[in-house]
Formats: structure tokens, sequence, C-alpha cells
């Protein structure tokens, strides 16, 4: 019986270490991971266990900060978004010009809750968003942000222009 619940384990933790890093997908599934919590949970793991690269830690960082709507305790809730928080702007410190990090930082910025103080960098980041995001590449990732930000509503038909350049 040992042996057989060792092989069940076995083959669940082989599965998820299979699973690579597929950034595209964690992107697409951002949006998606507010309201699934199944979704963010899963993404999650990935990016804990592959997460190399100051991008796919952004996005770890996000993940982090989404999985906080999905617990119930306030007081875990509040230090799971702190956790990815204080990844996000430690990325953010090393590398400031990288606009997917500060798309990140502007898209939990606009939806966290006032308690958590956290707003401070909405319009600076914005700035940035509207005159650097022409220069992302991969171009799959552009559109998937473009895609975003023209849904939230915050930026005006001359910005999105200026975005598209």
């Amino acid at each position: 019986m040992a042996v057989k619940i060792l092989i069940f384990f076995l083959m669940i933790s082989s599965q998820v270490s299979a699973q690579d890093l597929n950034l595209l997908k964690i992107r697409k599934e951002y949006s998606l991971a507010v309201k699934d919590e199944d979704i963010c949970e899963n993404n999650l793991n990935v990016l804990r266990a592959k997460a190399k690269a100051t991008t796919d830690k952004g996005y770890l960082a996000v993940y982090e900060m989404v999985y906080a709507k999905h617990i119930g305790n306030p007081f875990k809730k509040v230090g799971q978004f702190k956790k990815g928080k204080n990844l996000l702007e430690s990325l953010i410190k090393q590398d400031p010009n990288n606009v997917e990090l500060r798309f990140i930082r502007w898209s939990v910025q606009i939806h966290a809750p006032s308690i958590l103080n956290y707003s401070g960098d909405i319009n600076e980041d914005k700035k940035y968003i509207v005159a650097n995001l022409y220069t992302l590449q991969p171009h799959d990732a552009k559109e998937i942000i473009y895609k975003y930000i023209k849904g939230a509503n915050c930026f005006s038909d001359a910005e999105l222009k200026e975005m598209l350049r």
C-alpha cells in the first residue's frame, strides 16, 4: 500500500515539474486569475517553480498578489498581497525601464483597495507605458497588454494611438 501511495505522489510531482513556464499562457490568463482560483493557483505554482527571468518573476509577483483575493483570512490576505508587492517593487527597482513590470504594477494599483495604500505610481507608470509599450517584445505580449489596457478604459484615444506607433 505504501508503494502505491509513493507512486501516486511521484506521478503528481512529475506532472507539476513537467509543466514548462509558458509565459504567453500566463499573460493571457492573468485577468482570468482574479476570478478563477484554480487558474490563479495553477499558474502561481508553475511560476514559483520555474520563474527565472525578471519578467517571469514579475508575473510571479502579480500572481502572488492576485492569489490574496482567494484567501478568506484578512490577515493572511494582506500578508499574501505584501509578499507579491515587495517582490514586484524590488524587481522594478532593479529594472525600472521594464515596460512589462511597469504595466503589472499599474494594473494592480488601479484595482487595489485603498486600505492597501498601493496607488502611488499609477500616473507615472501610465505615462511610462504610453511612451514605451511600442518597444515591448515579443509582439504577442504587446497585444495582450494593449488589449487589457484598452479594456480598462483608463487611457484616452490619443494615448492608445501613441502606444501603437
